[in-house]
């Protein structure tokens, strides 16, 4: 993987592996069930490398062995359930109810 970044960002191969903390592969039961190949997880040391391959793979498509590559970008659990109470939120701040976040999942509001 390192190499296929460090030729779609044209950086060296050194540089990016100093980028990347963390590499691993991970079967998926959705892997699994449709015979596709183990995801790989790549945690970054910078936040900048990460936007900068997310935003280059919006323009151009990685490839390996002539088979595109996906990119996804990975969202922490609690902003997801966040977004679950985004139609919530609206309607306090439309009303000018203040409101805060509950830990682990919940709003509090008065």
């Amino acid at each position: 993987m390192a190499n296929i970044l460090a030729e779609a960002l044209e950086i060296t191969f050194e540089k990016m592996k100093d980028a990347m903390d963390e590499t691993f592969r991970v079967y998926t039961r959705y892997a699994i069930r449709n015979k596709l190949p183990r995801e790989v997880h790549i945690r970054f040391t910078k936040k900048t490398t990460k936007a900068q391959i997310l935003q280059m793979t919006r323009d151009k498509t990685l490839k390996y062995k002539e088979k595109e590559i996906t990119v996804l970008k990975q969202i922490p659990r609690r902003i997801r359930e966040m977004r679950e109470y985004s139609f919530l939120t609206k309607e306090l701040l439309k009303r000018g109810i203040n409101y805060r976040w509950l830990i682990p999942e919940g709003l509090l509001f008065t």
